[in-house]
């Protein structure tokens, strides 16, 4: 029986993968739709990437049918325009500065050297060449963006970024392969494994990296929805139900290793007036500030927490309590002093502060959280604008 030749037609493969790839962009869509607000100025750079590499690819496989401005030019240039587009789309997702004028630069460039080497001094390997590096770096740069994100860690980033990075290399591959032998493709279509490994990872690269993209969007959102879970909506500090989580595991830990732990329960004094006299959204204003504020007077370790209103807590881990008492002090006094600025009107805003030590008898973290509350409101009974410590015997003060 004589051997069956295997023959391939690249163009043929062309217009599958575009159409394959126009499909995905159509479902990405209307899967934005459903997305978080926050991600569809990303999605939406990313269903225009998959909206222009198919155009190219039509165009491309359109040689000898269309001018050759069309087919060679503005096909390379949507080809370009789809890198770059993912490119932006991963910057907007990282919430990265997006380079346009770099990006939109490289564009150009591959403009310049399709018309350059298609249309005015005809060399289809020097040209081969030279697109193949521009497209090289902006799949490269797609991948670095991926891998260098502040927030994406795992495995999840590896489809996307795997993606991008194999399709960078097979790009360098095809400028080194055609500069070390340039007469191995006379003509575009040419099935070479060459241009076969090319027309196939332009086909198959944007159905892998979106679904690599989509991973990171159902990572991010679970992310979000775990911090939202944990976080108060207004101040972005942990909420009652988190920071007693923490409370309960910062006890555990200090009973392990036989450290200190203290408390701190904060509350803005005569809060109710800024609301009156000034209205709910100052109030809310009055909270992030004091938040801020207060911030800026904790340790890296420290934890602070929103118990409800105008009421917050700080978990001081390893801190005996006069160390806690001094910390409150030098909270109370940054707000004394200095009054805060609501929009333009400064309000000066007292705090009332209970401080309480993990002490023997303990052995819930509500046990400790009430001997703190009952410390605020002993300040608040004595005038306000004061530091009050836990009167209960049990805890350390350093030696004189």
């Amino acid at each position: 029986m004589p051997p069956v030749e295997w023959s391939f037609d690249i163009r043929s493969g062309l217009l599958v993968g575009a159409l394959l790839t126009l499909l995905i962009g159509v479902v990405l869509a209307v899967v934005a739709r459903a997305m978080p607000a926050a991600f569809r100025p990303a999605m939406n750079w990313w269903v225009a990437a998959t909206l222009l590499q198919p155009a190219g690819f039509v165009l491309l496989s359109q040689r000898d049918h269309l001018p050759a401005w069309v087919t060679i030019v503005v096909a390379n240039a949507c080809i370009a325009g789809a890198f770059a587009a993912y490119a932006v789309a991963l910057r907007r997702f990282h919430r990265l500065t997006v380079p346009h004028g770099l990006l939109w630069g490289m564009v150009a460039l591959a403009v310049a050297v399709s018309a350059w080497f298609g249309l005015v001094q005809y060399d289809l390997t020097k040209r081969l060449i030279a697109i193949s590096i521009v497209l090289a770096w902006m799949l490269g740069y797609c991948a670095w963006t991926i891998y260098r994100g502040p927030d994406v860690r795992g495995l999840v980033r590896h489809v996307a970024g795997s993606a991008f990075l194999l399709a960078a290399i097979i790009m360098v591959y095809r400028a080194i392969a055609l500069t070390w032998d340039p007469g191995q493709v006379i003509a575009v279509f040419q099935l070479t494994h060459v241009q076969l490994l090319t027309y196939a990872v332009g086909s198959i690269l944007p159905v892998v990296a979106t679904v690599g993209f989509l991973l990171l969007c159902t990572d991010r959102s679970q992310r979000d929805l775990e911090r939202a879970a944990r976080m108060d909506y207004l101040t972005d500090v942990y909420n009652r139900r988190a920071i007693e989580e923490l409370g309960t595991r910062a006890i555990a830990g200090a009973r392990r290793h036989g450290m200190p732990l203290a408390l701190q329960v904060v509350d803005i004094d005569h809060f109710k007036r800024i609301n009156d006299e000034l209205g709910h959204a100052a109030g809310d204003l009055a909270l992030v500030r004091a938040v801020e504020r207060i911030r800026e007077c904790l340790r890296a370790e420290d934890l602070l927490g929103r118990l409800g209103g105008e009421e917050f807590i700080v978990l001081m881990p390893n801190t005996d309590g006069a160390s806690a008492a001094a910390a409150a002090e030098r909270i109370r006094v940054a707000f004394s002093e200095r009054p805060l600025d609501l929009r333009g009107q400064p309000r000066r805003v007292t705090l009332s502060i209970g401080v309480a030590v993990l002490a023997p008898a303990d052995r819930l973290f509500s046990q400790l959280l009430q001997r703190g509350d009952r410390a605020m409101y002993a300040a608040k009974h004595a005038g306000r604008d004061l530091v009050m410590a836990d009167a209960m015997s049990g805890w350390e003060s350093p030696a004189d």
